[in-house]
This record gives C-alpha cells, structure tokens and sequence, in this order.
C-alpha cells in the first residue's frame, strides 16, 4: 500500500483497535496462479492472535500455508471537493482509514478448539448476554463444515488518511463541510487525528 509519512500509522494500540472495531476483512492470496478473494470478519480474539473461518467449500480452505495472504481491514471513508477547503488550489479527493496484515494461514482443524473459537468468535459480536451457541449434536455438527484458520502475522500496514498534508485551517474547513453533509463520523476521525500531523 502506497502510505506518505504523514497517513502512516504505526502505534499498534491504534492499529488492533481498528482491527477491533471494523472486523469484516477481505481475505486476499494468489492460489496456483489464481487471485483468490473472500469477504469475512476477521478477529482479534483475547490471545491477541487473528482468527477466521471460511466454509470448506471456499477455496481458503485449502491453500497452501507457506503462500502469503492479506487481509484489509476499512475504516470509514468520504469524498472531499475541493471547496470544503478553505484555501483556494486544491483537488477532489478521497479521505479513508485502512489497515493491511500480512502473513501465512496456519489451519486448526483439531474439533473441539474449532468449536471454543466459534464460541469466542460469537460472544465477539453477541457480547457476553447475547445468543450462544447451543450445546447439541446438531450445532456442534457445523464443525465439520467449516475451517478455522490463524494468521501468522509478518507484516502491517496502516493508512489514515484523514487531510493530515493540509493546514490547520482547511481541515477545520473540511470538518464543517463534513459535518454539514452528516458525515459525522469521519469529521470525527479527522478532528481526532488532526493534533497528531
């Protein structure tokens, strides 16, 4: 990914947060020659490790551990016109948060780890009153369904872009425009990340 010095983000605080906070990932990898694509969330569960699972009928399932797959992780996003600015010579642009993790997957396949990381990956969204997963034969048959995976991470990469390039003055700007067109949460994003250019 293409990151100026001034979009780049490298606090991982920051980064797991985003991770946490925007899980529906694209699972990415080249698999014999083949650009494989797979729209799935993707969690970082209380270990701190990234865990997913994909039906075994979806080619993730079976490629080989040692090809590298990323997965992208997004933010929030909004079109900027030139005449949110305040100064005058500027462009139409995009402003987006986005973060990249590399690495390899390293299937589980062992039943009963496969079912406690359903469970943790339901009780992610459900929350800890929210639906379980019933403790019969008939749920716990999905097992043989699916297929979990780990990544190991080799490499991140985080992209705020957020007008950090511009001055004081249009980013204020480019928050009321924002704000004007109910575009609350990423002038939200911008004001935050705006004392950190």
């Amino acid at each position: 990914m293409y990151i100026p010095n001034e979009f780049e983000i490298t606090d991982k605080t920051i980064i797991n947060a985003f991770i946490d906070n925007n899980p529906f990932a694209i699972l990415t990898s080249c698999n014999n020659g083949k650009i494989e694509v797979t729209h799935i969330p993707i969690l970082r569960l209380s270990d701190g490790k990234l865990y997913g699972h994909v039906s075994k009928q979806n080619n993730h399932s079976c490629i080989e551990e040692k090809n590298e797959v990323c997965c992208v992780f997004s933010g929030d996003d909004a079109y900027i016109s030139p005449r949110y600015y305040e100064s005058e010579f500027n462009v139409p642009t995009w402003n987006y948060s986005a973060v990249h993790i590399y690495g390899k997957l390293k299937y589980i396949d062992e039943k009963e780890r496969v079912w406690s990381l359903l469970e943790k990956s339901t009780e992610f969204f459900e929350e800890k009153n929210g639906w379980k997963l019933p403790q019969n034969d008939k749920y716990k048959a999905l097992v043989e369904f699916i297929r979990f995976f780990e990544i190991d991470v080799t490499h991140t990469e985080a992209k705020f872009k957020l007008s950090q390039n511009k001055p004081d003055k249009d980013i204020e700007k480019v928050v009321i425009s924002l704000k004007t067109n109910n575009q609350n949460e990423m002038a939200k994003l911008m004001e935050k990340y705006k004392d950190k250019k």
